[in-house]
C-alpha cells in the first residue's frame, strides 16, 4: 500500500516536472532566434486578420464536441495556425520560407490592399536609401532642364488661388531631398538621386500640390522643415527620418487644432516604365499610396487610401498603382499616421519622371483629393 501512494507521488512529481519542462521549452521555441517570428501586435494581426472568428470557434468547439457541427466555411487549419505562430511559415507564401535565407526579401513583403491588375511581389513600389555621401552633397540641377521643364504650361495655371483661414490640411516631406533625374545633371542614373533644390525635389511638389488644393478652396498648412538638415545636425542616419518629422507633425497639430488631413509626399525609386501611365495621349506618373500598419489608425487611413484610389482611378484610369500595408518589418511602420485617420503617405513617380508629368499627376491628384475632401465636409466647391 505504502509503495503504491509512493509510486503515485513518484509519477505525479514526474508529470509536473515533465510539464513545467515542455512550458520552458515551448516559451523557447517562440522566442529563439531560429523561429524570428516577433509576438507584436503587427505580427499577430497580419497572423489573424485573414481567420474568420466564427468558424474560428466553430472549429474549436467541434474538435471538443464532435456533436458540434464543423464551420460551414473553407475550414480552419488549428496545426497549421499554430506552426505558422510560432515559425512564422506559411506555405502558401514563399517569401515566408526564403525571408530569412535571402534577407532583402523582407522588403517585398509589404501586403497589397488593392492594386492595379498586374502587379506582383517582384514589381512592388520599393524605396531605394540615399547613401550619407548623397545627403551630405546633394545634386545640382540642370538649370536649362529646369527652365524648359517650366516653359511647359499646365492645365490648372491661371485658376485662381485662394488662401482659406482655417487650415486642416497639413503637407510637408519626411524625406525632403527625393529628386528626379531629368531636372539634374552628373546623376550617373541614380536610382536614389537627391537634390536640395525645391524646383528638382519632393518639396517642389508640395508646393504645387498646396496651391492647386488652394485653388479648390481647401486651407493648407505646407511644412518645409529641412528634415535632411535635422538630421546631419545631430548626426542621425536616414532612417531616423520619420523620427524628425514626428516631431513636424506634433508641432503643426498643437499649433493648429484643425488639421485633420495629412499629406507626406515621396517619389518611388523604379523606373519609368513601371512609373509611368498614359492617358489620353498625355504621360503621367504614377501615384501610390503607402499604409503604416503599425497604429491604431491604420484600418481607417486604408479606408480612406482605397476611396482616393478608386476615385481617381474612375476618372483617371491607370495613373494609381494602389494602396499597400507596410509593417515595421517593411520600413517604418507608422508614418506618422497615428495622428489622423486622414493621414496618407502619397508616393508621386519615380526618379524618371518629367516636371510635366508630375504636374499633370498633381493636378488629377488634387481634382479627386478635393471631391473627397468636399464630401467629407459636407460643402460644395464655389
Amino acid at each position: 500500500m505504502q509503495t503504491s501512494k509512493t509510486r503515485s507521488i513518484i509519477h505525479y512529481l514526474n508529470s509536473t516536472i515533465l510539464g513545467i519542462i515542455l512550458i520552458f521549452v515551448f516559451i523557447a521555441i517562440i522566442t529563439t532566434s531560429i523561429f524570428s517570428f516577433k509576438l507584436t501586435s503587427d505580427n499577430i494581426s497580419n497572423l489573424l486578420k485573414s481567420v474568420n472568428s466564427t468558424e474560428l470557434y466553430a472549429e474549436l468547439f467541434h474538435s471538443e464536441n464532435h456533436l458540434f457541427p464543423k464551420s460551414e466555411g473553407k475550414g480552419i487549419s488549428l496545426s497549421n495556425l499554430f506552426f505558422h505562430l510560432t515559425t512564422n511559415i506559411r506555405f502558401d507564401d514563399t517569401r515566408t520560407l526564403l525571408g530569412r535565407e535571402l534577407p532583402a526579401l523582407t522588403f517585398f513583403h509589404t501586403d497589397i490592399v488593392v492594386a492595379e491588375e498586374g502587379t506582383t511581389i517582384a514589381d512592388l513600389p520599393f524605396e531605394s536609401a540615399p547613401t550619407q555621401e548623397m545627403l551630405e552633397n546633394p545634386l545640382e540641377v540642370d538649370e536649362e532642364k529646369v527652365e524648359q521643364q517650366e516653359e511647359q504650361p499646365t492645365k490648372e495655371e491661371n485658376k485662381p488661388i485662394t488662401v482659406p483661414e482655417n487650415k486642416s490640411v497639413l503637407i510637408y516631406n519626411s524625406h525632403n531631398l527625393e529628386a528626379f533625374l531629368p531636372l539634374l545633371k552628373n546623376t550617373n542614373n541614380s536610382n536614389s538621386p537627391t537634390s536640395s533644390d525645391e524646383r528638382a525635389n519632393v518639396v517642389g511638389l508640395s508646393n504645387r500640390l498646396t496651391e492647386l488644393l488652394q485653388q479648390e478652396g481647401i486651407g493648407v498648412q505646407l511644412d518645409k522643415t529641412n528634415i535632411n538638415q535635422k538630421l546631419l545636425d545631430r548626426n542621425w542616419k536616414f532612417n531616423s527620418s520619420y523620427t524628425v518629422s514626428k516631431e513636424v507633425v506634433e508641432t503643426a497639430l498643437n499649433s493648429n487644432s484643425e488639421l485633420k488631413y495629412l499629406i507626406d509626399i515621396h517619389r518611388d525609386a523604379a523606373r519609368k516604365e513601371q512609373t509611368t501611365a498614359n492617358i489620353n495621349g498625355e504621360n503621367y506618373a504614377k501615384l501610390y499610396f503607402i499604409v503604416g500598419q503599425a497604429n491604431e489608425n491604420y484600418e481607417k487611413n486604408q479606408e480612406f487610401a482605397t476611396k482616393l484610389h478608386e476615385e481617381i482611378q474612375k476618372k483617371y484610369p491607370g495613373i494609381s498603382r494602389g494602396v499597400f500595408l507596410k509593417g515595421k518589418e517593411q520600413g517604418n511602420g507608422v508614418y506618422n499616421q497615428n495622428y489622423s485617420d486622414r493621414a496618407i503617405l502619397l508616393e508621386v513617380g519615380g526618379v524618371d519622371n518629367t516636371q510635366s508629368e508630375l504636374n499633370l499627376s498633381l493636378e488629377a491628384f488634387a481634382d479627386v483629393y478635393s471631391k473627397v475632401y468636399w464630401e467629407e465636409n459636407q460643402a460644395t466647391q464655389q
